[in-house]
């Protein structure tokens, strides 16, 4: 979930070399954020029903393509400043093999993205917008201050996982309730809002775990690296339970099976998650809690 690209050889999100077309197709759809973006698709989705309100096709669309963008930065970032020319012939991740067409995916996706949002006339308030996209942007790349370059927030202690959390809350709990014309500052909103930033925090924190080591010798502090691992996971399940008690007072019948089964998902893969995990682990099973998430509410209201 976390917005910047490691450089991680393919071996370590499978298991296996980068071999076979399944195998192929799994790599480049979690590796190129495809994936991840087709969560935020399904979570914006699921606000829309969430809320009884009609679903909006152009604003989930809006916001996968926007989702893809942002966890493409880092690619975009790369070969504008280091040229088209990379080290291919001695790095051997697939980061470095794929960057510049992960770049041009990032930059088509801003460029659909903004096509979809004039032509469709969504309703989002600039200024609003605009705050986001500073943080998103901010995230990945170093913003210049009178002639210094400040440090990506990513390295701020402590602050990724919030952000990632308020970026995710915002994006698929708010956007569509603005879109629709809904009161963003009513009790339902703000408490569905409350909800979804519990939830994606959960999650956020086990991409924490993940790079722990990664965090330690780059001297970033996490929230790992402050309680440790299994402090973290506990809290984790913490920020879960908390999501539960709220659902079951704002939920009834099916929804709140759902929701509650969707927790209970999430909270298998916090407990058996470790830095020893393979990748794959925290990219299809992390971020996918998000689309089961979705998935269960779409069963639930259909």
């Amino acid at each position: 979930m976390n917005y910047n690209k490691q450089d991680t050889y393919t071996r370590s999100i499978t298991g296996k070399p980068e071999n076979g077309l399944f195998r192929r197709m799994l790599v480049y759809l979690l590796y190129s954020s495809v994936f991840i973006s087709v969560c935020a698709f399904a979570l914006t989705i699921e606000t829309y029903l969430l809320a009884g309100l009609p679903v909006s096709l152009p604003m989930a669309v809006f916001v996968f393509l926007a989702t893809l963008f942002t966890y493409n930065l880092s690619s975009i970032q790369s070969v504008v400043l280091r040229g088209s020319k990379s080290q291919e012939s001695t790095q051997q991740t697939w980061w470095h093999r794929h960057r510049k067409g992960m770049a041009i995916l990032g930059l088509a996706s801003i460029g659909l993205a903004a096509i979809v949002y004039f032509y469709y006339g969504l309703q989002l308030n600039f200024w609003f917008v605009l705050h986001l996209a500073i943080i998103s942007i901010g995230y990945t790349i170093p913003i210049v201050y009178r002639r210094k370059s400040v440090k990506p927030l990513r390295r701020v202690p402590l602050l990724k996982v919030f952000l990632i959390a308020y970026v995710w809350a915002v994006v698929t709990g708010l956007f569509p309730l603005l879109d629709a014309g809904a009161d963003v500052l009513s009790g339902e909103s703000l408490q569905l809002f409350l909800r979804r930033f519990l939830f994606i925090l959960a999650l956020a924190l086990l991409f924490d775990i993940r790079d722990y080591s990664y965090d330690k010798h780059t001297r970033t502090l996490t929230v790992p690296g402050l309680i440790g691992v299994n402090y973290t996971k506990l809290l984790s399940l913490g920020l879960l339970l908390a999501y539960a008690i709220i659902v079951i007072i704002s939920e009834k019948g099916t929804t709140e099976m759902a929701l509650l089964a969707s927790t209970i998902g999430a909270a298998l893969v916090v407990m058996f998650s470790s830095e020893l995990k393979p990748r794959v682990y925290f990219l299809l099973l992390a971020d996918g809690a998000m689309l089961l998430h979705a998935l269960m509410v779409f069963l639930a209201k259909g």
